[in-house]
């Protein structure tokens, strides 16, 4: 059975846009999560938080270009609402990752006349955790609301907080699981290579500080880890362009260091190197490597992959 608010015929103060819209939507339409089933992650997370809270909502709220959509929704029969009426696309204006605390909807001007308010399901109080990422792009939020008015202690405030944070990693964590599995539909890896708990490691060396580097058989780049980021200064969409490992040769890298590591690429042989780098905004850097080719069961050569780091 479908289940919809009704409207109300007074006026609605809807919220502006944030400076940042276009790209705060692109960061949000990569993740690919909008639209998609039921996930343990973030269903546990808002059960725990309406016990913890001892409130009846608990949603995780991604504003899209026109509505706001519930990955996790605890305590409501839908799954989105108009963005015109959503808390969420007000919590997310500041663009950082303090808490939009909104102590009884009746007293506030911007909400005195919403239909959530006026009502089902008859929000008073609200409090909603921008969900912000790395770039410091708010997605949405992990949101709390009652029906009656109340506070917020500090300690709530900082739980919230926190599992926000929980949420945004969970998130990426997930878009990086689908593009790894990506990899393996596209370059028709076995799973022995690439087993779950392998692709469970691929997954989190996106936390380390040492830079990855993965290529596939024709020698395109097609993941990198946020370290990668930060160290070469080039995005992850741009990376996605690269063949072999010509990004790590410029005009100050010397010629031997150069040569072997390009043998080494043809010959699909281990490497170990230590190099002067280029980076994007062509400052260099000391860069000490390794480059690792994979090979499956069979000797049948599958793909590259490299760690380095930067002195």
């Amino acid at each position: 059975m479908s289940h919809s608010f009704k409207k109300s015929s007074a006026i609605v103060i809807a919220p502006p846009k944030p400076s940042n819209e276009e790209k705060r939507l692109a960061a949000l339409k990569k993740l690919q999560i909008l639209d998609t089933g039921d996930e343990d992650i973030f269903d546990g997370i808002t059960r725990s938080l309406k016990k913890i809270m001892d409130v009846p909502i608990v949603l995780v709220s991604l504003v899209d270009e026109n509505r706001q959509w519930f990955k996790s929704c605890v305590g409501l029969p839908v799954r989105e609402t108009s963005r015109d009426v959503a808390f969420c696309a007000y919590a997310i204006l500041a663009g950082n990752s303090e808490p939009f605390v909104i102590p009884n909807a009746l007293e506030d001007e911007r909400f005195a006349n919403n239909p959530l308010v006026l009502g089902p399901p008859n929000i008073r109080f609200y409090a909603g955790a921008p969900l912000v990422t790395k770039e410091g792009l708010a997605l949405g939020t992990l949101c709390i609301i009652d029906t009656k008015p109340r506070t917020l202690s500090q300690d709530d405030y900082n739980t919230l907080k926190d599992c926000a944070s929980v949420v945004v990693n969970a998130m990426e964590l997930r878009m990086h699981s689908i593009q790894l599995r990506t990899i393996v539909d596209s370059q028709n890896f076995d799973l022995n290579i690439l087993s779950e708990d392998r692709l469970k490691l691929l997954w989190a060396v996106n936390l380390f500080a040492e830079g990855f580097v993965m290529w596939n058989a024709n020698q395109q780049v097609v993941f990198v880890n946020d370290a990668f980021v930060q160290i070469t200064g080039y995005t992850k969409d741009e990376v996605t362009s690269f063949v072999g490992p010509e990004f790590w040769i410029g005009d100050e890298t010397d010629r031997n260091a150069a040569s072997t590591l390009r043998r080494a690429f043809a010959s699909k042989t281990k490497v170990d190197l230590e190099m002067q780098s280029p980076k994007k905004n062509g400052h260099t850097y000391r860069n000490r490597l390794t480059i690792q080719p994979m090979f499956d069961n069979n000797g049948t050569f599958v793909n590259y992959f490299a760690t380095f780091s930067a002195s």
